[in-house]
């Protein structure tokens, strides 16, 4: 996104008047301002309607930090400089010097060779890498043993802040054209608390994506049960989640099989919250209207959780757009346990870290966090769900079970099927290629949240019926360069309209074909 040469029209104020709104916008190219009027009686009423939404901080964490891409198997005798007391603790059940180095880094992608990896490195941490490949003899270049990629992370970081808080500004400015407060006072126009007509233009922080399921609850209340609590986070907040599924005609809702969907895991894959509110407003937008979706609320119930990570996803726009974790204080200045090594399936056994500044630290326990205890107690109280997605990003890879053994999962033929055919779907939309593969043969992963979906204590939760799991990882693919997290606003949309034709299929498939025990 660097050197961006965008022609944005940026809010940048308005006055009150008494009956009329004078406001005007910038034109960022030319500077010129352009002003517009147009009238209200209760202006006070309109801006409390088109409140502006908070805007993403410059991550002043990552100043200095560096994205590079580097062979990190044929240099992984390079030392980050950690002592050998730090080296005797954290490293005492690790072989191979390649993951010792890995388990400091900010790892975005690795090929399965661990010959390409692009990782993000704080200031010192690269200095100590620049310093040793200096004493190799190894310069860096396209195509060499390292690269580069991103000199200053922290300004393209800004760069994509910038995009989204001017297109905030400008969607605030569509509100307050499109809003006539006399028809409001005299409830002619019921009060929105969002804009669907642009919401999918943009990202949105925590409490205006809660806002967005409320009101989603109002629109279709026959439709959508909103849960205010599943549980509370490390940091206090509440949890929230959605139930979606038709209604018998006497109002009631009878027992059907279900379908979980959950986002922000992680709380920097911004694009797997906004996909998962894309496919809810879809289920509810094409109910009556697309036979399929109307017959999948009929026989099937959506249970879902769009914000696991709420902490973490708030510190994203606060404080740092990169972090990962949740926001649990370890002490000595240290914070977050990444969730999806927290589950308790096969915890700890490898495919994660002990480091707890590490960005795959496990946790000192399984389920140890309030976040994974919140969602495993809300997933067992359901006792019908037949398939779980959990959403990332990013790689445009479809990851079924298992990450944590090299042996096929007992019902490998029946998740290769629908991983394989939920490709074809999103390819057959936009042309995207995504790959269908087991967990384990990408890296090995212990405490995944796809892999206790299908595993022992959820299959017992959920009344000894295995569920089809998955983890997807979403838009761009791994060769991507730095702008894996930061996947532009305007892709939200494409994004969303691939995976609602995958998860069509899904839906359908799974509800149809259930696994049965074996």
């Amino acid at each position: 996104m660097k050197n961006q040469n965008t022609n944005l029209l940026v809010l940048t104020t308005a006055v009150l008047l008494s009956t009329t709104t004078l406001a005007f916008l910038v034109d960022s190219h030319s500077g010129k301002q352009v002003n517009f009027h147009f009238p209200f009686t209760s202006n006070a009423l309109a801006f409390n309607h088109c409140r502006r939404q908070q805007k993403v901080s410059d991550s002043p964490e990552l100043e200095g930090h560096v994205l590079v891409r580097f062979n990190a198997k044929k240099h992984a005798d390079i030392d980050l400089s950690l002592s050998a007391n730090d080296r005797s603790i954290y490293f005492a059940a690790i072989d191979e010097p390649v993951d010792i180095l890995l388990s400091q880094l900010d790892v975005w992608s690795e090929s399965k060779d661990k010959t390409d990896v692009l990782a993000r490195f704080s200031k010192e941490q690269y200095d100590i890498f620049k310093h040793a490949m200096i004493q190799k003899s190894v310069l860096p270049g396209l195509g060499q043993d390292w690269e580069l990629v991103d000199a200053d992370l922290r300004e393209s970081v800004r760069q994509e802040s910038a995009i989204v808080n001017a297109q905030e500004s400008i969607s605030l400015g569509h509100c307050l054209i499109g809003t006539r407060s006399a028809d409001l006072i005299n409830k002619q126009v019921k009060p929105s608390r969002v804009d669907f007509t642009t919401w999918f233009g943009n990202y949105h922080p925590h409490e205006a994506i809660k806002e967005f399921y409320m009101q989603l609850a109002e629109d279709y209340e026959d439709l959508v049960t909103f849960i205010p609590s599943i549980g509370i986070t490390a940091e206090g907040r509440d949890i929230f989640a959605v139930k979606i599924t038709a209604r018998e005609e006497d109002g009631s809702i009878r027992e059907k099989p279900q379908i979980w969907w959950q986002g922000l895991q992680h709380a920097r894959e911004w694009a797997s919250g906004s996909t998962v509110q894309y496919l809810t407003y879809h289920l509810l937008s094409k109910y009556g209207k697309k036979e399929k979706i109307t017959s999948l609320l009929q026989h099937a119930e959506f249970v879902i959780v769009p914000i696991m990570n709420i902490d973490g996803y708030d510190y994203t726009w606060k404080s740092n757009r990169l972090w990962r974790k949740n926001r649990r204080h370890l002490g000595l200045g240290t914070y977050g346990v990444d969730l999806n090594r927290n589950w308790n399936d096969h915890f700890g056994q490898g495919g994660f870290s002990n480091i707890p500044w590490s960005e795959t630290y496990r946790g000192p326990f399984a389920a140890s966090e309030p976040e994974v205890r919140a969602l495993a107690e809300f997933f067992g109280a359901q006792k019908r769900v037949v398939g779980a997605i959990d959403f990332h990003t990013y790689s445009q890879l479809v990851l079924r079970p298992m990450g944590w053994s090299t042996d096929e999962a007992p019902h490998e033929k029946e998740h290769k099927y629908v991983g394989d055919k939920i490709v074809e779907a999103i390819k057959g939309v936009n042309g995207k290629d995504y790959v269908s593969e087991r967990t384990i043969e990408l890296y090995q992963m212990m405490g995944s949240a796809a892999d206790w979906f299908y595993g022992e204590e959820a299959t017992k939760a959920n009344n000894g019926r295995p569920v089809y799991s998955y983890a997807i990882e979403l838009r761009p693919n791994g060769s991507a360069r730095y702008k894996g997290f930061l996947l532009p606003p305007e892709e939200i949309v494409p994004l969303g309209e691939e995976i609602a034709e995958a998860m069509e299929f899904f839906a359908d498939y799974v509800v149809k074909h259930p696994l049965e025990p074996k």
